[in-house]
């Protein structure tokens, strides 16, 4: 898969975060950046977590997404990585 970079001033830079405090100068994406325009959620933790919380953030992130939000990490492993996992 290709990675893009997608610097600040570009008309695909996310809007909403180019209003944040202090926002990236630039994001990296892979596959459809068009969903950096749809409403979205961040689901952080830590990385040394229990089963019993990987699998609230694999049930909460697949129930938020359901409704239509997109979903947000660093993918870090732990809860970030768990929030983007298919399996209860």
């Amino acid at each position: 898969m290709k990675i893009e970079k997608i610097e600040i001033f570009d008309k695909d830079f996310p809007p909403r975060l180019k209003n944040i405090k202090r926002p990236p100068k630039q994001l990296y994406v892979i596959g459809d950046k068009s969903i950096l325009k749809q409403k979205g959620i961040a689901i952080v933790g830590s990385r040394d977590c229990t089963e019993e919380g990987l699998r609230n953030a694999r049930i909460f992130s697949a129930n938020i997404a359901k409704e239509g939000f997109t979903i947000i990490s660093g993918m870090a492993k732990g809860i970030d990585a768990a929030a983007h996992s298919r399996r209860n």
